[in-house]
């Protein structure tokens, strides 16, 4: 599948909208802030994460058993960058 097309059906998500508008405004979070922010439990926040994830939008890692999650801005993922303006402009 075209990765336009995936970003896209990503994105295409009320609470997946809400994730990247939370992490273009706090940067770098640990999954519990997230998912207190978000007023929802951990493993939905962690599962539309992960989506987001997949498709190259956000980044994460574990140190020392806690999950952290930010914004792709890789500047050669130009589609990143534009999707996530859209999203914030919006």
């Amino acid at each position: 599948m075209d990765i336009k097309l995936r970003i896209f059906k990503a994105v295409a998500h009320d609470k997946r909208i809400r994730l990247i508008k939370l992490l273009f405004a706090k940067g770098r979070m640990p999954l519990r802030d997230i998912s207190d922010l978000m007023d929802v439990p951990e493993a939905t926040a962690c599962r539309n994460l992960k989506i987001l994830e997949n498709v190259g939008l956000v980044k994460s890692s574990i140190t020392n058993a806690i999950a952290e999650y930010w914004l792709n801005r890789d500047k050669r993922l130009s589609i990143n960058q534009k999707v996530i303006n859209i999203i914030i402009n919006n």
